[in-house]
């Protein structure tokens, strides 16, 4: 989901202007009237437009399942009935986490205390980060904790790292892992982290990847500053996603409580110990007070000094308060159906939700999103219907751990046994380079 993509509003199911100039196109024995349409289409999403969707959407902080997360919603779905589609917003009931308290603290050897945060986020001349929506810098998933023991640096959290930990002599039980992004998904860090017999997880962004030394900080460049922190869930999705209380069943709004796994169920798909984010601002008062061995060179970040392992130096306290309920989520889903195959189903969808603006992940796409449905609208004023099902999805919660578009999918198992393909527009502006990834068999339409 981080990754980079400028993904173009024209979308799987409405062919590629470059294609279409094609003489003979697979699939088709004429192309000459779906020629006729793909050019009719291209000339309606307007930049402007997805301006406008862009600025709506992220004019709050749109957590899921908050008030604001809703009125993103409804704006969604206005704008696909207005479009023709067959409109439907679609409530779930999910077990989130929402941060009550999230406090931590770091002592050097002696107790002097090396930093207190996290540290709220600040960027000179942003008119936006004091709304008192914007929540905390927390992890979803992440339990609630009251947790103290030695630091020790295991640079990305990989399964290696971690390994190589142990291979120096160093025993991971009771410690605090602080790790760094990148390489691996979090919560596969923390899984392994747990495993390994840690207390808690801190996982920060060394500017040696999102930083300084990738170019200018913000606000004068794209990178992030010292005192910006990267959400993220650290559910362990490689076990399975959505609401994790009904795995495999749709979490609807008429599931009755007692379908839903209890608290102490929940172990293989959400971590036993407290994990929350930092910034390298606040890491890098723990990371220079480390002491122990030199780290491998390998994992030397970008901060001005030598990282050093731990075991030795620095205390940290993680005191989180996780305020978790069972919340409602909303999808929105619009749909043409089709006159030839309307069994089969071309799916094309975005998430929705997000950690506080989302003005890139997830928005961008959710406003090349709304043009393309813009787009279709006027196909169909002018007579055009497709063939197989069009389904677009706005999904809810993705930041949580995939629950909206997961949940969705349980309910709608059977129909998708049908399903052709699904086209995904997450991050779809972020710089002036175009990225896209598929399966094999779409390596042709991505070329």
């Amino acid at each position: 989901m981080h990754r980079t993509q400028a993904v173009a509003v024209s979308l799987a199911f409405v062919s590629l202007a470059a294609v279409a100039q094609s003489p003979s196109v697979f699939g088709y024995r004429d192309f000459t009237q779906q020629q006729k349409w793909d050019t009719t289409f291209l000339t309606v999403p307007d930049p402007k437009l997805a301006g406008q969707h862009l600025k709506t959407l992220t004019a709050e902080p749109h957590w899921a399942s908050s008030p604001e997360d809703l009125k993103t919603a409804q704006y969604v779905a206005a704008k696909f009935k207005e479009a023709g589609l067959q409109t439907e917003i679609v409530p779930y009931r999910v077990l989130l986490n929402k941060p009550k308290k999230i406090s931590i603290e770091a002592f050097d050897s002696k107790g002097k205390k090396l930093m207190s945060g996290p540290t709220k986020e600040h960027v000179d001349g942003d008119p936006f980060q004091d709304d008192p929506r914007v929540l905390p810098a927390f992890n979803g998933s992440s339990p609630s904790g009251d947790v103290t023991g030695e630091v020790i640096y295991c640079n990305y959290g990989t399964l290696a790292d971690f390994r190589k930990i142990k291979e120096l002599g160093i025993d991971m039980h009771g410690k605090i892992a602080l790790v760094r992004y990148g390489q691996n998904f979090r919560g596969v860090k923390v899984y392994i982290a747990q495993q390994m017999g840690a207390a808690g997880v801190l996982i920060y962004s060394d500017p040696a990847d999102d930083g300084w030394v990738k170019g200018d900080k913000s606000p004068q460049g794209a990178f992030r500053p010292d005192n910006a922190v990267q959400r993220g869930s650290v559910q362990f999705i490689a076990k399975y996603t959505g609401d994790p209380e009904t795995p495999g069943v749709a979490s609807t709004e008429k599931l009755p409580d007692s379908a839903r796994l209890p608290e102490n169920k929940l172990q293989d798909d959400q971590p036993t110990i407290p994990a929350n984010p930092l910034s390298y601002q606040d890491a890098q008062p723990i990371l220079r007070a480390l002491g122990g061995p030199e780290s491998p060179r390998p994992w030397q970040g970008a901060l001005p000094f030598t990282y050093h392992l731990g075991g030795k130096g620095v205390t940290a306290h993680m005191h989180l308060e996780q305020d978790y309920a069972v919340r409602t989520i909303w999808n929105v889903i619009g749909k043409i159906p089709g006159t030839d195959a309307p069994d089969e189903w071309v799916i094309a969808g975005n998430h929705r939700d997000a950690w506080v603006y989302g003005a890139v992940d997830p928005n961008s796409g959710t406003a090349a999103m709304l043009e393309t449905v813009h787009g279709l609208g006027e196909l169909l004023k002018q007579g055009w219907r497709p063939k197989r099902t069009v389904v677009i999805g706005s999904w809810d919660a993705e930041e949580e751990g995939l629950v909206g578009s997961t949940e969705w999918a349980e309910e709608h198992a059977a129909e998708l046994q049908h399903a052709v393909a699904y086209f995904n527009t997450d991050v779809g502006v972020s710089g002036p380079d175009f990225g896209a990834s598929s399966v094999p068999s779409l390596q042709q339409f991505v070329r």
